[in-house]
């Protein structure tokens, strides 16, 4: 039915709610690799990308990996979450994670409108023939620079990889260097869309000092001292080892700083020798550097340190920077692919060339001084600005709607809303 007035002999005024049913919005599948309770950083975004999108009134169910024994059939945060297998050997596994997704998505192809994978590897690019044939509309989204994207036209694999893409009907890249990535494949201009990753800037917000001692307190961290936070995963893309190493053997550059690692151990540690490795340094010098296992509350650790540090060497759009920033806290972070997007040098922290130990050190004690520390406000806006939670599930909302023809949706709830208002 048309939201406007018809040529009748009733006045408009006499129209009721229920004439004017709001338009459906796109009902969402996402599909990622890894999902709670494996830790990812993709599908913690993609969460709390979906707890926006259901406020908005989106339906959003996931689908995921069979990892270990974990069920098949589950609900995380009120989302139902369907976990398929993959194949057992250690080649060719994606046949069999297709072939379940296949029929998954075709059982179920009348219960939604887009499919949204969290993710643009190989394994990933099934999305768009698959929703395709299923008639939907498909999303991948890249989430790491020079990774994702990294095979496109190598070899078969990477010839099928770019052939599987150019079935899809939308790119979501999270960094200006993805956005150019996704272009050097050749892939449509016009599907390329830019959309950051968000943060709830109501969940991280700056605190005082009195608070801050307060959380240190409570999380067992020193009161006297300034405190210096990774927080990631314990691998070697995350550089952990080396910053932990460089900060114990230069002091932790004069600053008087102790270093805090929060994370867990990475699934390419199975054995767990970096985080052996970590706790034998801690140990030595406990002084300079603790260690602590992977948190829930991280907003508490953001809140509680004066400084986020993240040498990784390559990232996508770190969450943890955002969350930090959203924090008030000033960041000192390797420059690379991603998080320059967010760490601009002299205004909302420091960069420094990747594995330099001397631009490390001149970055910390900066980001440690009366100018640096004012620097946390600058990324407070910064992410008020551009990348609240809030906007970014606007931005999905209305690429969704445009993806299944919904170019009126916003005006036809508007409409809506304003007959709802008048006859209260």
């Amino acid at each position: 039915m048309s939201l406007h007035p018809a040529s009748s002999t009733r006045p408009p005024a006499a129209r009721t709610s229920a004439e004017v049913a709001p338009p459906r919005l796109p009902r969402v599948l996402m599909y990622s690799t890894y999902f709670p309770p494996e830790f990812s950083g993709a599908a913690q975004q993609a969460l709390v990308l979906a707890r926006q999108l259901r406020d908005l009134g989106h339906h959003v169910e996931f689908v995921t990996v069979r990892w270990h024994a974990l069920p098949e059939r589950d609900v995380v945060d009120g989302f139902p979450v369907t976990r398929l297998y993959a194949g057992r050997g250690s080649k060719h596994r994606e046949l069999r994670l297709w072939a379940n997704l296949c029929a998954f998505v075709w059982k179920r192809r009348h219960d939604f409108d887009i499919l949204h994978s969290h993710g643009a590897y190989y394994t990933n690019a099934i999305v768009g023939p698959l929703a395709r044939a299923a008639g939907l509309k498909s999303i991948v989204k890249a989430s790491l620079s020079n990774d994702d994207l990294h095979d496109i036209g190598r070899r078969l694999s990477g010839r099928l990889h770019r052939a599987l893409l150019s079935r899809v009907d939308a790119y979501v890249a999270i960094s200006r260097d993805l956005m150019r990535e996704f272009s050097d494949c050749g892939l449509p201009a016009e599907r390329i869309h830019y959309l950051p990753n968000g943060v709830n800037t109501a969940q991280f917000t700056p605190t005082d000092d009195a608070r801050r001692q307060a959380l240190r307190s409570t999380l067992g961290l020193p009161a006297d001292m300034p405190l210096a936070l990774y927080a990631g995963v314990m691998d070697g893309r995350k550089n952990i080892e080396w910053l932990a190493r460089q900060w114990v053997e230069q002091d932790g550059f004069g600053t008087g700083a102790r270093l805090l690692a929060v994370g867990p151990q990475s699934r390419e540690d199975p054995d767990g020798a970096v985080i052996s490795r970590l706790q034998a340094l801690a140990a030595r010098a406990p002084h300079l550097f603790m260690l602590k296992p992977h948190s829930s509350g991280m907003e508490s650790y953001l809140r509680a340190a004066d400084l986020l540090v993240l040498p990784s060497h390559r990232e996508g759009l770190p969450n943890v920077v955002l969350e930090a920033m959203a924090c008030g806290l000033p960041c000192v972070a390797a420059d690379v692919s991603g998080t320059r997007d967010l760490v601009q040098h002299g205004r909302t922290g420091y960069t420094y060339a990747p594995d330099d130990a001397v631009s490390l050190g001149q970055a910390v004690r900066e980001a440690l001084s009366p100018a640096g520390r004012a620097l946390g406000e600058s990324g407070r806006q910064l992410v008020e600005a551009s990348y609240a939670l809030s906007q970014v599930a606007d931005g999905y909302s209305l690429l969704y709607r445009r993806l299944v023809g919904m170019k009126d949706a916003r005006r036809d709830v508007n409409a809506v809303r304003r007959i709802e208002k008048d006859e209260r």
